[in-house]
């Protein structure tokens, strides 16, 4: 509108006469030009003087056509003269109509350049189009595609394989590859050395296309009979914290930002109970949700799993990368998965992070700062004392200078970064059946009338050996998911695994909370029953801050106190070390403030929304 109305003022903008010639090559108004005219001029000298100077300019002016004016030119002439290359169409369109539009990508113009020197060295055969040599479809994949082929029949015949749906049918389809990546090392893995392999994507263009409208559709060439989907997310709830926990968890990223040298970032989870079936009984190994790569044309029958008497329970740590920014990704790291008998190796506080100790211990660089994120399960709850315990245990057996724990929201697991790698861990289990291996005659007898969890731990008192016979006809399913763990990946980078924490490592990592009172013992796990622990009680104190989404333990770093030891880091990186701050709202009530505003202010959490 502006240039409009200063085309417009052209004519009222000078004090003197001008001459105006506007010039169109398309659609809109592309050219201007504007010249005085000399006020001691008669009419006449004006009009001849206007008309020479059009004429000149029109001489001068470039000619620009549009994509639909050269296609058509090209068409009609291929219609009356035969094919002919595009390349020198365009050069003759060019030249004869004057046209000065640009190309359209930069391959033409590389191409155009080329055409134009052919025709200004007079060599006709000074480009060739490569075309010719074109021998249709490739057939250097056909090796690959047929190990690929028996690869799906070959499954077929496996039980180790999983249900998509249940309830509707006596047929189901069942998984038979994680992923893309995983089935294209597989196939690779069967075919001959030297077999050419396709790459990731082309090998996702030959699954059935979903949509046959799309573009990508042209790729498939129906060489590999499979069809591939992705699992949809889970709905998410709210909750009155959200947001303040979500501060936290910032705050968080932040100091570990600050210590990155000196630090380690743990995100810490528990996947749902993969159910195992009885001897001669797989089940799946997960319910139904994901759908993954399938066989096109064939069905498998698997047992349902409602009602099964034994499972694994995966736990993930992940140790995170820590970046030097916080608007740059935390989704970056080493995963760790353990899987365990929840029957005899339930999860607990202490077991989480006896196992956390057994993979901090064999680091190779031994930080004196943790800071750790999980879920709000009871496991991971950071306001229980029996959490707490567990924490301060794990700090003193690491002699850590500054251990923070922070956890999400009811209903917000969803925050943790660690949760997707659940959809990860999902890929590979929806690839399985799982059923443990069968025991003596005598302990199967006593299986079949349990029926519950409670009803094995207590056949396992009257008899010692059904634990050890449990655990043992569990470990070749163990084995089986761990090898199929070791095949997942976190952006190339492979997933390690580590052993549930036996009683005697979980009995070590409590014996550490001795060294701060000798009196604490196992069942001291509510407040009322440490209430005469003064020892406890004066380093707990002393050194420890809790809240209801964090729990935090620093040592004083004074040299003569006899409740903490030492520091391990230098005076300089202590010297910057401060209480983690609790959130509290700007002036306006919209957002809390930064974590550089509150790092060194003594806080409380007033200002939680869930406390009022």
């Amino acid at each position: 509108m502006k240039k409009c109305r200063f085309i417009e003022g052209l004519n009222t903008a000078f004090l003197f006469k001008v001459g105006l010639y506007k010039y169109h090559h398309g659609s809109a108004q592309n050219s201007m030009y504007i010249w005085k005219i000399d006020p001691k001029a008669n009419e006449t000298e004006i009009v001849n003087k206007n008309y020479e100077i059009r004429t000149k300019l029109k001489a001068q002016l470039k000619v620009f056509h549009t994509r639909a004016m050269k296609k058509e030119l090209i068409d009609n002439f291929e219609l009356h003269v035969g094919k002919c290359e595009k390349s020198r169409l365009r050069h003759i369109i060019s030249d004869l109509l004057g046209d000065f539009s640009a190309p359209e990508n930069s391959a033409s113009r590389n191409v155009d350049e080329r055409v134009d020197l052919m025709v200004e060295l007079g060599d006709p055969e000074f480009i060739s189009d490569l075309r010719h040599l074109n021998g249709g479809l490739t057939n250097k994949f056909d090796t690959f595609w047929s190990y690929a082929q028996k690869y799906f029949e070959s499954t077929v015949n496996e039980n180790v394989l999983a249900v998509d749906e249940r309830r509707h049918d006596t047929i189901q389809h069942l998984a038979q590859a994680i992923s893309i990546r995983d089935l294209r090392q597989q196939v690779a893995n069967l075919c001959p050395q030297n077999t050419e392999i396709p790459s990731e994507q082309w090998l996702r263009l030959q699954f059935w296309p979903r949509n046959p409208t799309y573009l990508s559709s042209l790729k498939y060439t129906g060489k590999l009979d499979a069809k591939f989907m992705v699992q949809s997310r889970q709905l998410r709830s709210n909750h009155i914290d959200n947001h303040y926990a979500s501060a936290l968890f910032r705050y968080l990223k932040e100091l570990a930002i600050m210590f990155k040298d000196y630090s380690w970032l743990v995100f810490m989870d528990d996947k749902h109970r993969c159910k195992i079936g009885e001897p001669g009984y797989p089940v799946a190994a997960v319910e139904r949700g994901k759908q993954v790569i399938v066989s096109y044309n064939k069905s498998f029958v698997f047992a349902d799993h409602d009602f099964t008497k034994c499972g694994i329970i995966p736990s993930v740590i992940m140790f995170c990368d820590i970046p030097e920014s916080i608007e740059d990704s935390f989704y970056q790291g080493k995963v760790y998965v353990g899987l365990k008998d929840p029957i005899f190796q339930p999860s607990s506080p202490i077991r989480h992070n006896s196992e956390l100790y057994n993979l901090l211990v064999n680091d190779e660089q031994q930080n004196p700062f943790l800071f750790i994120y999980t879920d709000g399960g009871p496991d991971h709850r950071v306001n229980y004392l029996r959490v707490q315990l567990s924490l301060i245990a794990l700090f003193v057996t690491l002699d850590l200078d500054l251990l923070v724990a922070v956890r999400t929201p009811p209903g917000h697991s969803w925050k943790n970064p660690v949760e997707r790698i659940m959809s990860i861990l999902n890929l590979g289990l929806q690839c399985i059946g799982l059923m443990r291996a069968e025991m003596n005659e005598g302990y199967e007898e006593i299986m079949k009338y349990c029926n519950s969890m409670e009803d094995i731990r207590n056949k396992a008192e009257e008899e010692p050996q059904l634990k050890e016979q449990l655990l043992n006809s569990l470990h070749p399913t163990i084995e089986l998911m761990e090898n199929l763990i070791r095949r997942l990946e976190l952006k190339e980078e492979p997933f390690g695994i580590f052993k549930a924490a036996s009683d005697e490592e979980i009995t070590t990592l409590w014996n550490s909370l001795l060294l701060i009172d000798n009196s604490l013992t196992m069942e001291d796990n509510s407040k009322k029953s440490i209430q005469n622990k003064s020892e406890f009680l004066e380093f707990y104190n002393h050194c420890c801050k809790s809240r209801h989404y964090f729990f935090e333990i620093k040592k004083c770093g004074l040299l003569d106190c006899h409740i903490c030891k030492p520091v391990r880091c230098d005076s300089e990186t202590w010297l910057k070390v401060h209480s983690f701050p609790d959130p509290i709202p700007t002036t306006d009530g919209k957002k809390y403030k930064s974590f550089e505003e509150l790092y060194d202010q003594e806080t409380t959490e007033e200002y939680r929304p869930s406390l009022t």
